[in-house]
């Protein structure tokens, strides 16, 4: 049995919204955004700051801290890029120990994968389907399919630096959920795998 979901996501397929569906199915907690403001909280460092790096690589994250430099609490020469990662990792193995828990994303995937109370779950969509999801989600967005590709990109290289995954190997999932079944059925169908 089950008391732990992980919800990897292409970028627009509606993964986190399935997953909000289902921790309000079961009565767990929902663990997405969350995250990062308990990542942010355990490493001493604004929340903003650890938002704007979430789910980016370490490389991503020597760039973005030039601009973001006179916002954060501590100088950057201070910062250890991977600190903040393995907090986002503690974050979400403690979430995991505590259970009843959807965890979206930030690589619990891969950290959680020999957890045998976890059921891990990758959520995917045509582009077309994206792509008419995200013009609500980003109305002023111009170039929708260059942010999907950038998110996923910037999503790949996490996982990659990190934990040394490519994460759409589907050997990582016990399941791959087309949402165009419906975010409502997937929501169930996830749900109903769990027990």
């Amino acid at each position: 049995m089950f008391n732990v979901l992980t919800i990897a996501r292409e970028y627009g397929s509606g993964g986190a919204d399935i997953g909000h569906r289902i921790a309000g199915l079961l009565g767990w907690e929902f663990l997405d955004k969350q995250i990062i403001e308990r990542a942010a909280v355990a490493g001493r460092v604004r929340c903003d700051w650890i938002e704007a790096a979430d789910e980016k690589s370490r490389s991503w994250w020597k760039n973005a801290l030039q601009g973001f430099e006179m916002s954060l609490t501590v100088p950057v020469s201070s910062l250890d890029y991977d600190k903040v990662q393995e907090v986002t990792k503690r974050v979400i193995q403690e979430a995991a120990r505590v259970g009843n828990c959807v965890v979206i994303g930030r690589g619990s995937q891969c950290v959680l994968r020999h957890h045998s109370h976890v059921l891990h779950a990758l959520v995917y969509a045509p582009l077309a389907e994206k792509m008419e999801r995200m013009k609500l989600r980003h109305p002023r967005e111009h170039d929708l399919r260059a942010l999907l590709q950038r998110m996923d990109s910037d999503r790949a290289q996490y996982t990659q630096h990190y934990f040394g995954c490519d994460w759409q190997d589907r050997r990582l999932y016990h399941l791959c959920v087309n949402s165009t079944l419906g975010l409502d059925t997937c929501a169930e169908l996830i749900a109903k795998s769990l027990h």
